[in-house]
Parts: C-alpha cells; structure tokens; sequence
C-alpha cells in the first residue's frame, strides 16, 4: 500500500478529462501517526469519500468503519478512546482499504495519553 505524504489533485476516475480535480488520494493508502499507538487515548477520523465506490478505514484492531458506497458529497466519521477497546488495540497508521478507481481524503484526530491533541491529513 502506498502512504500519501500529501494531497494531491484527483480527477474522476470515469471521466479524468472532465470535471473538477479535488484534493485527495486514489486507491488504496495508509496514513502514518505522529505519535505511537500505545500513547492514544483518543482516535477520530473524518473521511469523504469521493467515489466510485466504497472504503474501508482501520487501525489495528481499535478502529473499523466501513462505508458500502459513496459519492462525492459524502463525509463520514468514526472514533473511539482507548478505555474503551476492551483488548482491542490501536496500530501507529490509520489503513484505508478502497479500489484502485476510488478517491477519498481524511483528516485523523489524535488526543495522546498526556492530553495532547493533534491532526494529520492523509
């Protein structure tokens, strides 16, 4: 899987010579964190969804959303804290699992055990 390093302007995969390009990633990714995951105590991420298609997004076993198809209004977000995985854990990158044709962008919300928040946009 590649990890985007940043955004990058992406046109529709069915019409890449019409339409507005928007910032974004295609296909599959993986959004590094700055922090490691036994110091999360907080996981939130935004993500659109710009389509063809459906995403998935993970983190370790801690975080799973899935969205079953989209377009290019849809945003969609899920969080959870670390008291609250019951043996679950978070991973150090947020995976997003999609088909080559689909576009997404996300933006992850981290509060650290020591209360620090920060965001990284993948």
């Amino acid at each position: 899987m590649a990890s985007p390093s940043k955004s990058v302007l992406v046109s529709d995969p069915d019409s890449p010579d019409s339409g507005k390009a928007t910032p974004g990633h295609l296909g599959p990714g993986t959004v590094k964190l700055p922090v490691s995951a036994d110091q999360i105590a907080e996981l939130g991420v935004r993500y659109d969804c710009l389509g063809p298609g459906g995403l998935t997004v993970t983190s370790g076993t801690g975080l799973s959303a899935e969205v079953g198809g989209c377009d290019d209004s849809a945003t969609f977000g899920a969080g959870i804290k670390a008291k609250d995985l019951h043996g679950r854990k978070f991973a150090d990158t947020v995976t997003v699992t999609v088909g080559k044709r689909t576009r997404w962008r996300m933006s992850v919300d981290i509060t650290t055990k020591d209360g620090v928040k920060q965001t990284v946009h993948g």
